[in-house]
């Protein structure tokens, strides 16, 4: 089975990020719409990013990383942290303050989720330079969780 953490990891931080300039947005602009879509979008990267980071250690449990493993070690530590705590209570507080009494976001709440958006882009950018970099995960460089040749047989049978 092909790696499954990939597929999933760019939605969670697409939502982070959208969730905070709707955030953003319908502060200034008091939109009631704008706020509803950055809850909803919060919403969305939990569940996106609690699916990303199961698959991440399923993956993780499966693959040969050889040197890598100590970056792909901190990289789900990191990843844990960041959807068990930091979004986990960003979306509490979220619901809890804001959008149970449909009120903007107040300064304190995006200047947190300011900080979850920064952290999560961290974490995709330390995703991408373990692969990029390092080969982590890469079946062609030999450090994958399967042959490279099986990864260029299932290519081959799309592109037919």
């Amino acid at each position: 089975m092909p790696p499954l953490h990939p597929a999933l990891v760019h939605f969670p931080i697409a939502l982070v990020a959208f969730s905070f300039v709707t955030d953003l947005l319908g502060r200034f602009f008091n939109k009631p719409s704008l706020r509803s879509a950055g809850f909803w979008s919060l919403i969305g990267a939990l569940i996106g990013g609690a699916l990303t980071a199961v698959t991440g250690y399923y993956d993780f449990s499966r693959a040969t990383l050889g040197d890598t493993a100590k970056y792909a070690d901190f990289h789900m530590d990191l990843g844990f942290i960041l959807i068990g705590c930091v979004v986990v209570a960003l979306t509490v507080w979220r619901w809890l303050v804001y959008a149970r009494r449909d009120v903007a976001p107040g300064l304190p709440y995006l200047i947190a989720a300011s900080l979850v958006v920064g952290l999560t882009l961290f974490q995709g950018w330390y995703g991408g330079e373990m692969v990029y970099s390092q080969g982590a995960g890469v079946a062609a460089a030999g450090k994958g969780t399967e042959p490279a040749t099986t990864g260029k047989q299932r290519l081959d049978r799309v592109t037919r």
